[in-house]
């Protein structure tokens, strides 16, 4: 990308103030389009205008918006994401209706540069342009266009250009580089159709950039697509990326299927909601109060939808107040933790406040609610307080620095960063898995300790004829809940806290011992007298179930009981001694190795005159238990 980056300025005013007349003089362009347009002498569409200069080191772009207050909502997107404003005031009209309407929209999105141009002052006196001159400071006092050069110009003498653009160059110079997450995400404000080329569509991206090739959502319809070719400024590139004007020629997409409103992003990215946490601020002019219930127009991005508001903190929001509410959104659309939001009420058409939003993923709360009043607020802190919280909701749930970031809309840096600082503060457990780490809260991982020794104990309370709790049950439950890697890091902490023991295949209690019933007892008795009897030879164990004429299952949970206790031992999954015959066999090895110092199969079968299967179970038996190890073709004591 090697374009300058882009200067996105809106326009704002009152309609007829001379809004696309400033623009077009000094672009040259006309940024009224439509014959409508033309015909009726009004802008209705956003004009997309670039001004060239050479010698600037940011690429100009003016969004011109519509004055006429039945196109706020046009203006609300158009004005949704610029770097600063041309904010018009005729001079010979002054402040009018809409000139304080969008200036309270420009303020509720959080722009932060502007100019101030008093168009027509060629139709003015210079007493009248001071007088102006003053009002207007008044106007804007305490806000980001407090201390804004105020300019008087005329797009029909072209008086006060020069110094306009200077003061534009300058603004732009102030304007700081957007945070980029490296996301890829870009609200749709234009969808056309190109004669050769098929669907386009346009907007500033906000974030990470995108090719020709790389695939694309749209949401909130979460349509798929391809991209087949990137413009900037009516020249094809390879590539665009933060903070430019960009069009994407799309593959296979009706143009019936896009709107303004809609955003393209990385697949994954982006998750569409109907319910939004947020800081909701009234206006100091509105004529509202606010209640629970009340149906508002929603305006986040390029997108409108209708919301019921639903207050947290109050039963009723008074102008000039802010307060933490819900917005249940009747249809679905996309926004991220931070971005700024445009209300107005549902009729008539007014604007009344705005905020921020907080959570684009929250539960229904219970309205008052201190505890989730709390969990809300961490999203105003500092990342790590949002972090965190973002770790709380759902607590069980072991996540990653890329879940996080997605999430938040934040570099993975910046999470690491967040993560880092709640690990040294013991707010965080790392939760080492196969593939990469992840992250549960401290007191999540000690509640599921407690969760997970509690559901061994009811198991073996349940199965007192059970030597332990099978491994894949516990993990069939609390698995499902937290992750396999973050449930073997919970029992490895329970096991060297001595709280469980792990026998192969399962988990168990310190202490715990299989009881049988009393008519498995005399079976159980009958079993080991098998086993004892066979001495060095023993049986297999099908043929054990065969002369007892035993169920399967009965005899399964005998032999489990037998192994668990230590009657039994299995050397291999068709090997089973009796305790001690095992003895023996051990002994009579370890006295064959103080005379000969090593032992080879063949040495073993006649010394404890067996086949070479018992002998060669009972030698890796041995060295299993660390008495023998394995050298070449024989094996020494160890």
């Amino acid at each position: 990308m090697s374009e300058k980056p882009h200067l996105i300025v809106g326009t704002a005013g009152h309609i007829d103030h001379g809004k696309s007349a400033l623009v077009k003089a000094l672009t040259g362009t006309d940024p009224d389009t439509l014959p409508e347009e033309k015909e009726r002498g009004m802008t209705i569409e956003l004009g997309f205008v670039f001004l060239d200069q050479p010698d600037y080191e940011k690429q100009i772009v003016f969004i011109d918006v519509p004055g006429h207050e039945k196109f706020v909502k046009t203006m609300v997107a158009g004005a949704s994401n610029v770097d600063a404003v041309l904010f018009v005031i005729a001079a010979d009209e002054g402040i009018s209706v809409q000139t304080r309407e969008h200036f309270d929209i420009l303020r509720l999105l959080s722009v932060r540069e502007g100019i101030i141009a008093l168009t027509k002052s060629d139709l003015v006196d210079a007493e009248r342009i001071a007088a102006l001159t003053t009002e207007v400071r008044a106007f804007v006092a305490g806000t980001f266009l407090e201390t804004s050069p105020i300019l008087p110009v005329s797009a029909h003498t072209g008086a006060g250009l020069p110094a306009l653009i200077s003061a534009l160059r300058a603004a732009g110079l102030r304007v700081e580089r957007r945070d980029d997450c490296g996301y890829f995400r870009m609200p749709i404000d234009r969808v056309f159709i190109k004669h050769g080329f098929g669907t386009v569509i346009a907007g500033t991206i906000l974030s990470g950039e995108v090719k020709i090739g790389d695939r694309i959502e749209i949401l909130p319809e979460r349509i798929e697509t391809r991209v087949r070719g990137v413009q900037v400024h009516k020249s094809k590139q390879d590539d665009s990326g933060l903070g430019r004007r960009t069009a994407l020629n799309i593959h296979d997409v009706e143009k019936d299927a896009l709107r303004r409103g809609q955003c393209a992003a990385r697949p994954g990215f982006l998750v569409p909601t109907q319910r939004l946490d947020a800081r909701l601020r009234l206006l100091p002019n509105a004529d509202i109060e606010l209640k629970t219930r009340d149906r508002v127009r929603f305006h986040v991005g390029t997108d409108e939808t209708i919301a019921r508001v639903v207050l947290l903190e109050k039963e009723k929001l008074l102008p000039g107040e802010s307060m933490l509410a819900q917005f249940v959104l009747e249809s679905p659309t996309t926004a991220l933790y931070g971005d700024r939001f445009i209300i107005r009420t549902f009729s008539p058409l007014n604007t009344i406040g705005g905020g921020e939003v907080l959570d684009v993923s929250p539960p229904r709360h219970k309205r008052f609610d201190e505890t989730a009043l709390a969990g809300i607020r961490k999203f105003e802190g500092a990342l790590p307080d949002a972090v965190d919280q973002v770790f709380r909701k759902d607590p069980a749930k072991a996540r990653s620095i890329e879940e996080i970031s997605l999430t938040l809309g934040r570099t993975p840096a910046l999470i690491r960063s967040a993560v880092d600082g709640l690990l040294q503060t013991d707010r965080l457990v790392r939760i080492k898995g196969d593939k990469d780490e992840r992250f549960l809260p401290a007191d999540a991982f000690a509640v599921l300790k407690d969760k997970a020794y509690a559901s061994i104990k009811k198991y073996l309370d349940a199965n007192p004829h059970k030597p332990f709790m099978p491994a894949a049950d516990l993990a069939s439950t609390l698995g499902r809940e937290t992750g396999d890697a973050a449930l073997r890091q919970v029992l490895d902490a329970l096991a060297s806290a001595q709280a469980i023991i792990r026998p192969e295949g399962g988990v168990s209690l310190p202490g715990h011992q299989a009881k049988l019933v009393d008519k498995d007892q005399d079976l159980a008795r009958k079993v080991e007298t098998i086993f004892k009897r066979a001495a060095f030879e023993p049986p297999l164990e099908d043929d054990v179930v065969k002369e007892l004429r035993l169920p399967l299952n009965q005899f399964r949970k005998i032999m489990g009981t037998l192994v668990q206790q230590g009657t039994l031992i299995r050397l291999d999954p068709k090997v089973t001694f009796h305790r001690e015959a095992l003895e023996k066999a051990r002994t009579a090895v370890l006295q064959f190795l103080k005379l000969r110092r090593s032992i080879t199969i063949s040495e073993a079968k006649d010394v404890l005159k067996v086949s070479r299967k018992y002998a060669c179970a009972v030698l890796e038996y041995l060295d299993k238990i660390q008495v023998t190890r394995r050298s070449g073709d024989t094996h020494i004591l160890k």
